[in-house]
């Protein structure tokens, strides 16, 4: 998680910094960054979740993804129209490093589940 959050920041922001052509070439490697993202939060669902209440857990996960996937164009948009279009992009690479000190904490919290041993 901390590689694929970590590379999307990175990819983005190289995005922004190079010439076109570059850029294009990267953004191939950024949609598997984050396609790498979804893969590894999908898996951590069952993990985190008692087996009773898994499909309640994916049925929180897919609504809040639903709603962010809703939203965030928006909000980003405002950020946009607010502070132009690159710091608007920039926004979205610390958004993926946010993520990054949650991951930690839940590599702890799997790390002391006996369950996911």
């Amino acid at each position: 998680m901390l590689i694929t959050e970590g590379g999307t920041a990175a990819l983005i922001v190289a995005v922004l910094a190079l010439p076109l052509a570059p850029s294009i070439v990267l953004l191939p490697v950024l949609g598997v960054m984050l396609n790498g993202t979804s893969s590894v939060l999908y898996g951590t669902v069952p993990e985190l979740t008692p087996p009773h209440q898994t499909e309640r857990a994916f049925a929180l996960f897919y609504t809040g993804t639903i709603g962010s996937g809703a939203t965030a164009p928006v909000l980003y948009g405002l950020l946009g129209d607010a502070l132009g279009p690159t710091l608007a992009t920039a926004a979205t690479a610390l958004t993926a490093l946010a993520i990054c000190p949650l991951a930690i904490a839940l590599a702890r919290h799997l790390a002391d589940d006996p369950t996911t041993a």
